[in-house]
């Protein structure tokens, strides 16, 4: 078996609809085909002359596999270096299951493109909606304003039964595309089988399966805003298995020459950025939050993400905002199971307990008002527990202050009859 895998030197094609770029993956003896497609009229976005978002596509599946990744086609030196001395290092400390590999490219290259436009992905969820306020309708440079969203086929839509994740990408896209329309942005759909060639847990490896994809687009996009979902403060490298706590300060070693790769949203907690998000009267009719593949691309009301998001705009007093797109009947069906099996159980740093110290600062429900009882609980233990480990602390001193006199009085007494 191999301790390397080859990345051969991407193809493009076009067909009747769509253009497709190809890049041969070699690895233990057999050849797979890597592929990204777009619809036709944006054949000419792919960037044939490098190899970089195969690789940082590939890149973690490769570390899984301990395997050093040879390219046929050249790399940027940039993210060749920022790969190679920063990401691959930190991962690897990171996650035991990853491992440090080497990246042996044809050439390194460092010429830029002609790119001009600006990328954001847009799934219709809080964390989103809450880059399009930032960079879209509230942008005012220019040269950082969305011109175009993108919608990945990469894992999140399944990854087991692959013909079912594709079609729920197609429902999903279709649900969504009218808001782009709206605003005017082009919405353009990018289907791949980066995923699929070795399997993988897409919430493992979703950083860089994503940025793999405004990375064969080079020659279109110079900058692509990511939405990252966790705040700044509970992001780190030590204590998690959650990779997208690495958003903040991973995502930009994966930029090139050429294309800025922005993590944005981690200035907010995912509380305040639904409070955000719940102002913009467009996330009204199309916000899209589901995990449930049996929902079809709308939003079933019931599962874990949208249980958590209608809470937290319950909690706010909000939820009745998004009739358009929930069934509240159906999640006052299940809102108390919801309340005890999670938020109430709720650990600090997650999700969840956002939404507990939400309620616990403004519910006006028993829930709430329990969250304050034990709170106040909580506060009176650590002061008399404070409290009597100061007593124990003066005792101490007051008992080493005694024994030392005593010890001093015992010498005075010895040395006394020694003399007598």
């Amino acid at each position: 078996m191999s301790s390397t895998v080859t990345i051969r030197q991407p193809a493009l094609s076009e067909h009747d609809t769509s253009a497709r770029l190809t890049s041969i993956l070699d690895i233990d003896g057999t050849s797979s085909d890597m592929w990204y497609e777009v619809p036709k009229a944006y054949a000419h976005w792919f960037s044939t002359d490098r190899a970089d978002g195969f690789v940082v596509g590939f890149v973690l599946q490769a570390m899984r596999l301990r395997k050093d990744i040879v390219t046929l086609a050249p790399m940027s030196s940039k993210l060749w270096h920022s790969l190679t001395q920063f990401f691959i290092p930190m991962m690897a400390k990171a996650f035991p299951h990853l491992h440090v590999i080497r990246i042996a490219p044809a050439s390194l290259i460092e010429e830029t493109t002609l790119a001009t436009g600006v990328a954001g992905g847009f799934s219709g969820g809080i964390d989103s909606f809450a880059a399009i306020l930032d960079h879209l309708v509230d942008e005012q440079s220019p040269t950082y304003r969305i011109s175009h969203f993108l919608f990945h086929n990469v894992g999140s839509h399944g990854e087991t039964n692959y013909q079912e994740a594709r079609t729920l990408f197609h429902q999903r896209y279709d649900t969504l595309k009218e808001y782009p329309e709206l605003v005017g942005i082009p919405f353009v759909p990018v289907d791949s089988n980066i995923h699929e060639i070795v399997p993988t847990e897409f919430v493992k490896t979703y950083i860089t399966l994503n940025a793999s994809v405004p990375l064969v687009l080079q020659n279109h996009f110079r900058r692509y805003f990511y939405a990252s979902s966790y705040k700044n403060e509970d992001c780190g490298v030590n204590n998690t298995d959650i990779v997208g706590r690495f958003d903040p300060f991973a995502f930009h070693m994966l930029s090139t020459e050429t294309l800025d790769c922005i993590s944005t949203g981690g200035q907010l907690s995912r509380v305040e950025k639904t409070r955000l998000v719940a102002d913009y009267g467009m996330s009204h009719r199309f916000l899209n939050v589901c995990v449930d593949p049996s929902a079809e691309g709308r939003n079933c009301s019931t599962c874990v993400k949208c249980c958590r998001t209608l809470l937290t705009l319950d909690v706010f007093g909000l939820a009745e905002r998004y009739s358009q797109v929930f069934d509240l009947a159906r999640f006052r069906q299940v809102r108390q199971r919801y309340i005890e099996d999670a938020v109430l159980q709720a650990a600090n740093g997650g999700f969840e307990y956002e939404i507990l110290e939400l309620a616990r600062e403004i519910g006006t429900e028993p829930w709430a008002d329990h969250l304050r009882r034990r709170q106040a609980r909580t506060e009176t233990l650590q002061k008399i527990t404070g409290r009597v480990a100061a007593l124990c602390s003066r005792t101490a001193r007051i008992i080493k202050k005694l024994a030392r006199s005593a010890s001093a009085a015992l010498g005075s007494i010895t040395r006394m009859l020694k003399i007598g």
